[in-house]
């Protein structure tokens, strides 16, 4: 990874589309817009997707939103199903893995598409379907491409030269999209620093979320903790995110066991399932802390979730943004990044919350100390992330969005 240092300062040369006044409206007649994702399943890529279709479709606009099949399906597709003016179709051939005849029918599949109807602005989404996406536009002589990555994948994911592959992939399909999508200032460098676009085809559109389930969050605390187990005199450290070795769930749980050593009275509530689930729970033992460390499943919404916690901690290696963080936030809890992507900006570099190194277990048992023994520092860090959510509202995204696509079409 590059440090900051290394990469080229780009606040004068990626255009950042300002958040319009509350009552702007996109000027001119209603857009068609296809929007393609590899699949809808629970996870922030796939969440901010539907919020951009379900937003422009709830303005006027003709959306259609082209996915792969959906095993653990976002809670907002059944939202998505019933909006008028949105048109979801499935792609069985588009999948995140590898395979070059399905990749092919995938490919076709979206060209038919691309031929089938006037579309003003296709806006792909993630490394695979921005692939194919951008590939079907160029092949068809389509409308123009806009890409979002939703983050990158060139560290914390491949070794050298799986990376290495990546990042040439991303240099010639970048040439196929008018303009890429950064979700941070430090994602456009850090796509720019390896080559991938040029300047001044970059635009920062923050991930936006739903805030009014969290609104109420604190009136929800009694009730939450109830329903998750937790008691009223201990302190709940949560984190929301999948199971998976970037998100540094090992990590975390080797640090709150060192925080909790001694304190029998801190308590950790991991919301989310996959690979590492049972590897997570053998180490909370291993630790002698089977008993406070809980796994609450795929199932756990964030609303429902986040209440009953005093501290959210989020240890990825590798993040785009971190709608999770930004949830928490909008929840008011301190929270704990690490210093990853788009976490510093989303944090305000450490004004918003705590930022440790990642891969640090030790940083993170420190935090946690810290934030629990100090109630005045946690509560001061609560409130300032709690008006800083504000800023990541799907309704500013949205808005953000479709000036983009009016500028890209003139």
């Amino acid at each position: 990874m590059k440090s900051a240092a290394s990469l080229p300062r780009v606040s004068s040369v990626v255009a950042a589309v300002p958040a319009p006044s509350r009552d702007a409206r996109p000027q001119g007649r209603p857009l068609v817009i296809l929007h393609t994702i590899t699949r809808l399943d629970r996870g922030g890529s796939s969440d901010c997707t539907l919020l951009q279709a379900i937003g422009a479709a709830r303005r006027g606009h003709d959306v259609t939103l082209a996915s792969g099949p959906t095993d653990a399906p976002s809670p907002l597709l059944d939202q998505a199903r019933r909006q008028r003016g949105l048109r979801l179709i499935e792609i069985a051939a588009l999948r995140r893995d590898l395979s070059p005849l399905r990749d092919l029918r995938a490919l076709l599949a979206l060209a038919r598409l691309l031929r089938g109807r006037r579309i003003d602005i296709v806006h792909t989404h993630t490394s695979k379907a921005g692939a194919l996406g951008r590939l079907a536009s160029a092949l068809t002589f389509g409308p123009p491409v806009i890409h979002q990555p939703h983050g990158h994948l060139f560290y914390g994911y491949h070794r050298r030269l799986g990376t290495g592959l990546v990042v040439l992939a991303e240099r010639l399909l970048a040439r196929l999209a008018r303009r890429q999508i950064a979700l941070s200032w430090r994602g456009a460098e850090e796509h720019l620093a390896r080559g991938i676009g040029r300047p001044g085809e970059f635009s920062v559109v923050r991930s936006g979320i739903d805030l009014r389930p969290f609104r109420r969050a604190g009136q929800r605390r009694a009730a939450c903790r109830r329903s998750l187990g937790v008691r009223a005199d201990e302190f709940a450290v949560g984190s929301l995110c999948r199971l998976e070795p970037i998100k540094g769930v090992e990590e975390l749980v080797q640090g709150f066991a060192r925080a909790a050593t001694g304190r029998p009275k801190l308590r950790l509530l991991l919301g989310g399932d996959g690979p590492l689930k049972d590897r997570l729970l053998d180490l909370a033992r291993r630790a002698g802390m089977g008993d406070r460390v809980s796994i609450e499943g795929a199932w756990v919404r964030p609303a429902e979730f986040l209440p009953a916690l005093d501290l959210f901690v989020l240890a990825s290696r590798n993040e785009g943004m971190g709608r999770a963080l930004v949830e928490a936030m909008a929840s008011g809890l301190p929270v704990v990044a690490t210093a990853v992507g788009g976490m510093p900006e989303v944090l305000e570099e450490g004004h918003a919350g705590l930022l440790v190194p990642p891969g640090d277990p030790q940083a993170i048992a420190d935090a946690i100390t810290r934030l629990s023994h100090d109630p005045r520092l946690a509560a001061d860090l609560a409130r300032r992330a709690r008006a800083r959510a504000v800023v990541f509202g799907a309704g500013r995204m949205n808005h953000a969005l479709l000036r983009l696509y009016r500028e890209v079409l003139r």
